[in-house]
């Protein structure tokens, strides 16, 4: 009876619980998979001949490929016209692209560089070829003032209206026209906010370029040359050989972004603006305006137009050589391990990144002069050694729940929130005032204005370390201690202590170099002695959160900048343009046989349980075994979101196969 009964309880189970099943089974097993043979059904699919149109990765090759992609095809009639790459031979090319063939005879793009001046639909007025002759050009000489069209926001005319106060240039000191107490009417310069500053004494006496010692570090654009080195022989053991190097460098310095570019360039203006303060209006404080010497420096300022958007992240000719001398003092120091080139004995890896190429290019060249053409190195993409963050979908998890987390818990800062508080204390706020009364301005300018004059400050030390950069005359030393503490902190929980993830994220490097010491150890060395990796600022940092260096007692927090006056966690001294880590095994005669050193910066790393930096290979082994047995990059990137879909699917595959089971 009993197995009638079960018989009769699976007949009408069975196709209940598989019709139960089914929707979820087939929405998992359908999951969107591009290599699925089942794949046929998802808009995502781009091998599907039923592929969604509107999809912006549309498959290329199809007929019916988007026309809204920034990738269609070029040689489809149906092109897409606001396409950036769009056929300059196609009749019906996009007259509002820059790039507009100017053969065309239909070209009416009067903003583009090459328009064609004899054109009769010319009519850019600002363009350096408008012809002189036309009346409504505004930046004539003999432009007629009475046109009605004249532009009366050309500050350079002659006839220039000095009541326009809506002009961006308006004479904000000129009593008569222009009320500056009114913040109404003040606030009309979209330059300017409508919080007025005192008339009188700004902050403290400080003159620039008198100052024997001024303040060089400026986070991670602090110039490599500027950061304190010991000079001496500490990479000496005695009764000791080096056998093995290895190296993480981060590459020289560079040009900034386009962005970043573009506002310097602007700055040109503002620079215009605190001439006018000094020398007409007069308007500097009466006490700490600048001192004679820094204003002409600042005076005979110019920006360097050979830097524009085509070489933005590109390396400068001070990283070229960053990275050459560095290479050499290595060589001087470890002739033992870094002798001619064979392929062999030397391994080098580099990102894409043509700052990260060029930096390799440059230490290789530094190491082996003319046979720096013989090296054969390893190109990257998204590699836990050179990009430690790209391509790692757990971590950008990690940082957007992150971002909607309302908590003051230390474990939940993160590097905008924070950044953004600190911003807002009552010191950051008197240094943005003083650093404009300072500079003759008698109301606030755009906060984003401070970090234009910081960046051309830190990066024109940078590119040029001997001369002074005319731009740091705007700040105090104290002022650029608030403004490194900034940079500090956007890293600390970006690629330091702040964030979980960094340590975890860092360990592949840590991880490289603990396998390659311990191969030469076993005698299971596969002839390498050296190890190069040419990355960025977040896998010299990360590394060096899992190493476990520059680590306070407090974690740093927009509260707490007083107290951590004397703190480890400087991105100055810690990556610097060409920052590097390197470490590297000794053999040793006495004692432990196996030592290794660590420098950072040409310093030697000092462990609590180390001998004036040097440990023996025992106590690495306890300190980082753990961390690289368990360090593997599909643990660590792979979405939580991504493994519970897959925790899901193989519940699912379990249940139909228990009833299959249950079925024979």
């Amino acid at each position: 009876m009993n197995f009638l009964n079960s018989n009769i309880k699976m007949k009408y189970l069975q196709p209940i619980t598989i019709c139960l099943l089914l929707p979820l089974i087939s929405g998992q097993l359908n999951y969107p998979n591009n290599d699925s043979q089942n794949y046929n059904n998802n808009p995502n699919n781009p091998n599907n001949p039923n592929y969604n149109a509107n999809n912006p990765n549309y498959n290329s090759n199809s007929p019916n490929y988007n026309p809204n992609s920034p990738n269609y095809n070029s040689n489809s009639p149906n092109y897409n016209s606001n396409s950036p790459n769009y056929n300059p031979n196609n009749p019906n090319y996009n007259s509002n692209n820059p790039n507009y063939n100017q053969n065309n005879s239909n070209y009416n793009n009067p903003n583009s560089p090459n328009y064609n001046p004899n054109s009769p639909n010319y009519n850019n007025p600002n363009s350096p070829n408008y012809n002189p002759s036309n009346p409504s050009n505004p930046n004539n000489p003999n432009y007629n003032s009475n046109n009605p069209s004249y532009n009366q926001n050309n500050p350079n005319n002659p006839s220039y209206n000095p009541n326009n106060q809506n002009n961006p240039s308006y004479n904000q000191n000129n009593p008569s026209n222009f009320n500056q107490n009114n913040p109404s009417n003040y606030n009309s310069n979209p330059s300017f906010n409508s919080q007025p500053l005192d008339q009188g004494d700004c902050c403290e006496e400080y003159c620039y370029t008198q100052d024997p010692e001024p303040y060089l570090n400026f986070g991670t654009k602090t110039a490599y040359d500027s950061i304190t080195r010991r000079s001496g022989n500490q990479h000496i053991v005695p009764d000791c050989t080096a056998v093995q190097f290895w190296s993480l460098v981060r590459h020289g310095t560079r040009l900034p972004d386009a962005s970043t570019i573009r506002s310097m360039r602007n700055m040109n203006k503002i620079h215009e603006e605190i001439a006018r303060n000094y020398e007409q209006r007069r308007s500097f404080p009466d006490r700490g305006r600048l001192c004679p010497s820094d204003y002409d420096l600042f005076r005979r300022w110019r920006f360097n137009e050979s830097i524009n958007e085509g070489n933005a992240n590109t390396l400068a000719r001070q990283g070229v050589d960053d990275m050459k001398l560095l290479a050499r003092r290595y060589k001087a120091k470890y002739p033992d391990v870094l002798q001619n080139y064979d392929e062999r004995s030397y391994y080098f890896q580099y990102s894409t990144d043509d700052r990260t190429h060029d930096s390799f290019q440059a230490y290789i060249e530094g190491l082996f002069e003319q046979d720096a053409f013989k090296v054969h190195a390893n190109t990257v993409n998204g590699n836990m050694l050179t990009n430690p963050f790209q391509n790692c979908p757990n971590w950008q998890d990690n940082q957007n729940l992150n971002s909607n987390s309302n908590s003051n818990s230390n474990s939940q800062f993160i590097s905008r929130s924070e950044v953004e508080r600190f911003k807002e204390k009552p010191e950051y706020q008197k240094m943005i005032r003083d650093v404009f009364r300072r500079l003759g301005f008698r109301f606030t300018l755009n906060a984003t204005v401070i970090e234009d004059i910081y960046n051309l400050c830190s990066y024109e030390k940078a590119w040029n370390p001997q001369p002074r950069s005319p731009w740091c005359v705007a700040f105090t030393k104290e002022q650029l201690k608030l403004l490194e503490y900034v940079e500090d902190l956007k890293y600390f929980y970006e690629s330091g202590y702040g964030n979980k993830m960094a340590e975890k994220i860092g360990c592949s490097s840590i991880k490289d170099m603990y396998e390659r010491f311990e191969r030469t150890i076993n005698g299971n060395s596969d002839g390498n002695k050296a190890t190069f990796i040419f990355g960025d600022t977040s896998s010299l940092l990360s590394a060096l959160t899992a190493l476990g260096t520059n680590k306070d007692y407090n974690l740093l927090n927009s509260e707490n900048y007083l107290q951590q006056n004397r703190r480890s966690w400087k991105t100055s001294t810690m990556s610097p343009f060409a920052g590097n880590l390197v470490a590297s095994l000794y053999q040793c005669n006495r004692g432990e046989k196996h030592r290794v050193m660590f420098f950072l910066n040409e310093v030697p790393i000092e462990f609590t349980d180390c001998s004036v930096g040097l440990c023996n290979w025992s106590t690495i082994q306890q300190k980082y075994e753990n961390l690289v047995r368990t360090c593997n990059r599909d643990d660590i990137c792979s979405s939580q979101r991504g493994s519970a879909n897959k925790h899901s699917a193989s519940l699912i595959i379990f249940i139909l196969t228990s009833i299959l089971a249950i079925r024979l």
